[in-house]
């Protein structure tokens, strides 16, 4: 993937969703709740520019530019509301990241104290965002801009909304007082932002009907019904995994489907490899539908096992 020129900043263009697009969901008892009521704001925008999704966020604070700055480039203060960076912040030098749950790696590609900063993004499924971040004097403080161009449109929501929680927590951080937990479900904040840009949300979610747990998948991909259908059961190895499911294809608009499945939990202890075989499958799905031959991967689907399980692990 080619890099973006260093401190360079798109204005792009967001598209809001057509009147009646609708995420479905419902509040849950146990595990990863599903998207809640709608009262959700998203502050982030999603753009398009030259073609693909960008993350944007502008964000004023009410400190010296050097003070922000030290807040997102300095490893002491980054720990206070982002995780653990090491060894720091280096022009063509490579870094980690820990966050809880997981481990970022990346390569500075750009930086310029204390305005502006582009570096690589390579999280645990291997996929690779630019982050791009300028800290610009505004209004007697700060304005920070900051804009993400993910490789893919998987996790697109959910990064959305990940990231809108995390500059809450360094507005904490900014404020010198503990993070808060956030005033929204996350699920609900990811919904949100699927209503509002029209994207497709890619994490399963577990729920209970009538007592009965099952796993549920919202996507919407851009094509035909038929198509879509078609794409679902391309592979004869998973038309057995798929008819053990119930499936259903809602037309939206003229040229998009939403799928939603709903799988029943048999084997609790299966469960997180139950929600990576069907998220594996419907990326497989996206990427027929666009033209591509999609091939069965062991590791992602280890790798999903794994991030599936620790999303379901109760909190605290």
């Amino acid at each position: 993937m080619a890099n973006p020129p260093g401190g360079t900043m798109d204005a792009g263009t967001s598209t809001e969703t057509p009147a009646g697009t609708n995420v479905p969901g419902r509040t849950h008892p146990e595990g990863m709740p599903a998207g809640g009521s709608g009262r959700a704001d998203p502050t982030g925008r999603v753009e398009q520019v030259h073609g693909n999704h960008v993350l944007a966020f502008d964000e004023q604070f009410d400190y010296p530019r050097s003070y922000v700055w030290e807040l997102l480039t300095s490893p002491p203060k980054l720990e206070r509301w982002l995780g653990r960076l090491s060894p720091g912040l280096k022009l063509g030098k490579a870094f980690t990241l820990e966050l809880d749950g997981g481990t970022i790696s990346g390569t500075v590609v750009h930086i310029d104290p204390p305005t502006s900063a582009q570096f690589t993004w390579e999280d645990e499924f291997g996929l690779v965002s630019i982050v791009e971040i300028r800290v610009l004097p505004s209004n007697g403080g700060t304005l920070l801009q900051l804009r993400l161009h993910p490789e893919t449109d998987e996790f697109l929501a959910e990064g959305a909304a990940g990231w809108q929680l995390l500059l809450g927590a360094l507005r904490a951080a900014a404020a010198g007082v503990p993070a808060q937990g956030p005033g929204t479900d996350w699920m609900e904040l990811r919904d949100a932002y699927c209503r509002r840009y029209a994207i497709s949300p890619s994490m399963g979610v577990l729920e209970e009907e009538d007592g009965v747990p099952l796993v549920r998948f919202d996507r919407r991909y851009e094509g035909k019904l038929l198509l879509v259908n078609d794409a679902l059961t391309a592979d004869p190895e998973d038309q057995p995994f798929v008819e053990l499911a119930e499936v259903d294809l809602t037309r939206e608009g003229k040229k998009c489907t939403r799928v939603t499945v709903r799988a029943v939990v048999e084997d609790r202890e299966g469960l997180p490899l139950l929600m990576a075989r069907w998220h594996a499958h419907l990326d497989a799905v996206a990427v027929n539908l666009a033209g591509g031959s999609s091939h069965r991967s062991e590791r992602k689907i280890r790798v999903l096992e794994e991030f599936y399980r620790r999303q379901l692990q109760p909190a605290g």
